[in-house]
């Protein structure tokens, strides 16, 4: 066997492979005798075929069966011939297939790059520090109040905050269309949950009253039918509603599932949820923060078999998606707009690979059982999730990845610059009603 290499790219090598022609006819000849053997020709007899006959009606598959097999036999000894790892199948091109010729053929492969940085030593990442304060836990006590609202029948007209239960018909150049009609439906006037000019017409009305409006769909509305359309909607207001916050009282308490029902246990445990929330956040930003830093000015070719793969199972999510919404999943999907995220997310794991592989992380046991159990906490019967993990190897071996890529984030945190950034709780957890969106950043 003879090997010759080009590289076209940087990553895509051209193998040209050539087998001697006694090997291919050495496989060629096994096939007619195996077909001479058991073939069912009339005429003959069961394993009576003779060799020309046999040859002259399998000749052709016998050779390309035999050249297949010795393309894939010798494309494996070629790769590790020439220490070569792939990525991906191979793009084969026969280039002469002879019976009593050398079998030559083409293999293009793109092959794993040389990465450039795989650490992120002298950048500096943002790590946010904020307290839960007791203004914090007031609040979300008053988002539980909130939560429960009961509403209070009442004749006078509808204030914001007032909750209007209305029918509804919706038309567009005099048609109904659908999702455009309603009866009993709920609405929370300065909540925001409708369009501003079926808003503005509810506030003032109070129950049995009609109104009509008229109003423009939004140019990015969801439904892409109504978006921009001009609609005309008569309602019928049937009743108006008072908010009624509930006591935050024992029994209030205890309906949120703290036993003990006092003040100091259901703000021990408003605290402690919030600091888990705020720990879970900070988790996720340092996470995306390293990746960033990672992935900044560290250039490398990216192999297009594994974008294409992450593509297409980007688009395989996005169909069972749209399938558990009820929508049509088998229609077409524009490849195109997932590039960009799938290139990303492609060169990230070649860059943490590359680490972990230089690091020699390994998920230990105690590490993954910690974090099972830390994981099964949140649902009803944590033993019953830890046993479906360790029940089978490949639902395993995902938390062994988890594990894997925790130690390897910290690893690059310990070896990064850490600054604390102080920041208020409710601007940390909620950074687009403050338009702060930049709590964690990575530079150099």
């Amino acid at each position: 066997m003879e090997v010759s290499i080009e590289s076209p790219g940087e990553i895509v090598r051209r193998m040209t492979i050539k087998v001697p022609a006694t090997e291919l006819e050495k496989g060629v000849d096994a096939r007619i005798v195996r077909f001479a053997r058991t073939a069912k020709i009339p005429g003959f007899r069961p394993g009576k075929v003779p060799r020309k006959v046999a040859e002259a009606q399998f000749g052709i598959q016998a050779l390309h069966e035999a050249a297949q097999e010795l393309i894939d036999t010798s494309y494996r000894d070629a790769l590790q011939e020439q220490a070569i790892v792939p990525v991906g199948m191979p793009s084969i091109e026969p280039k002469n297939l002879t019976r009593g010729e050398i079998l030559e053929y083409t293999a293009t492969i793109e092959v794993f790059p040389d990465i450039p940085r795989h650490d992120i030593k002298g950048k500096r990442v943002e790590r946010p520090v904020c307290a839960v304060e007791d203004s914090d836990i007031d609040q979300t006590v008053e988002t539980l109040r909130k939560r429960r609202t009961t509403w209070e029948p009442t004749f006078d007209v509808a204030n914001e905050g007032d909750r209007v239960s209305v029918d509804f018909k919706g038309t567009v150049d005099g048609e109904p269309f659908e999702g455009g009609e309603a009866e009993n439906y709920p609405a929370v006037i300065g909540s925001g949950g409708l369009l501003p000019e079926f808003e503005s017409a509810l506030a003032g009305t109070k129950a049995d009253d009609q109104v009509a409006v008229s109003l423009t769909f939004p140019e990015d509305y969801p439904n892409a039918e109504l978006a921009g359309q001009a609609a005309e909607f008569a309602i019928t207001v049937r009743d108006v509603g008072r908010p009624v916050l509930p006591e935050v009282d024992e029994d209030f308490i205890k309906a949120l599932g703290i036993s003990e029902g006092t003040s100091d246990a259901f703000r021990a445990e408003v605290r402690s949820n919030l600091e888990r929330e705020r720990d879970e956040r900070v988790r996720s930003l340092l996470r995306h923060a390293v990746f960033d830093a990672l992935l900044e000015g560290n250039d490398f070719p990216v192999p297009e078999t594994l974008i294409e793969e992450e593509i297409e199972r980007a688009i395989q999510a996005t169909r069972a998606q749209l399938q558990q919404q009820g929508l049509p999943g088998d229609g077409d999907i524009d490849r195109t707009r997932y590039r960009d995220e799938a290139k990303r997310r492609v060169a990230l794991g070649l860059v943490m690979n590359e680490f972990v592989k230089v690091r020699e992380l390994q998920p230990g046991d105690d590490e993954v059982k910690a974090h099972l159990e830390k994981l099964a906490s949140s649902y009803d019967d944590p033993r019953q999730v830890i046993s479906w993990h360790y029940a089978e190897r490949s639902r395993l071996s995902q938390i062994e990845a988890l594990v894997v890529e925790e130690k390897a984030i910290q690893c690059l945190l310990e070896e990064a610059e850490v600054v604390d950034n102080e920041i208020r709780f409710s601007e940390f957890m909620n950074p687009a009603a403050t338009g702060n969106t930049d709590a964690v950043s990575a530079t150099e």
